[in-house]
């Protein structure tokens, strides 16, 4: 069992685990299903993979208890909630990594807001904050997407950061001025 932390509450922690199949081993023909739960009082976010006849089947079948904690925080089946069930499938997969990513980026945006006491974020236009919207954008919001420019090539234009981008990007420079450092631009 691996452990990661939550998005909604980086004190708690949530578990993506492939516990005993449910039903029937791996070799069977029946389908497999992903069902995330989550327990809104601990801030606990679970996920259980499930060989089921159907989507009803494996809702059940998360419950038994061979797929929970004898005890400790967790330990309760009836304290969770199903968030999100999906039969599993490659593009599905897919589909849960970039949502897992989309949550994780909105909690950094949520937190930044919060912090900055705004609810939504400015559309910054001074060329500092353009570039290091840029480099958000490329590293962190769509890592992949974009390649980062190089020396031995043409300067690239700056990517048009979008919320979440600039919000880390003001975030940032309100943290480092809250701190006393000053970012200059080195003279050419």
């Amino acid at each position: 069992m691996s452990k990661a932390a939550s998005n909604q509450d980086g004190n708690r922690l949530a578990s993506e685990q492939t516990p005993k199949e449910s039903l029937a081993g791996p070799e069977s023909d029946l389908p497999r299903y992903r069902v995330e739960l989550e327990s809104s009082g601990e801030g606990i976010r679970r996920v259980h993979h499930v060989h089921a006849g159907s989507m009803e089947e494996a809702l059940v079948a998360v419950r038994e208890a061979d797929h929970w904690p004898s005890s400790g925080p967790g330990s309760d089946p009836s304290r969770f909630r199903v968030v999100e069930a999906t039969e599993q499938s490659a593009s599905s997969e897919a589909r849960h990594r970039r949502n897992a990513r989309r949550r994780h980026i909105n909690t950094m945006v949520e937190a930044g807001l919060a912090a900055l006491g705004k609810t939504a974020p400015d559309r910054p236009d001074q060329e500092f904050l353009d570039v290091l919207c840029d480099f958000f954008t490329r590293a962190v919001v769509m890592p992949g997407h974009f390649a980062f420019p190089s020396a031995d090539t043409e300067p690239d234009p700056l990517l048009n950061g979008d919320d979440a981008a600039c919000v880390l990007a003001e975030f940032l420079t309100t943290h480092l001025a809250h701190h006393g450092l000053k970012v200059e631009r080195a003279p050419a």
